[in-house]
């Protein structure tokens, strides 16, 4: 029994960081499909979106996923 509950705090962080990563979106550039952990866009003041990765401005923006 105290085998157990020995490894019983490091399973619980495993499940716990299993759940965490398979839960958090995943957000993909749509111009250079680079899978990024923010946004790569940045909003510029006429309304389109300059994308950080590859210096293109879009309509709308390239992110998807999230």
């Amino acid at each position: 029994m105290k085998r157990i509950t020995k490894w019983l705090p490091l399973l619980a962080v495993i499940a716990v960081a299993a759940v965490a990563s398979a839960a958090s979106p995943k957000m993909v550039c749509g111009l250079t499909g680079k899978e990024v952990k923010t946004c790569c866009c940045e909003t510029q003041k006429n309304g389109k979106f300059l994308c950080k990765l590859t210096g293109k401005t879009v309509d709308k923006c390239c992110c998807t996923g999230m």
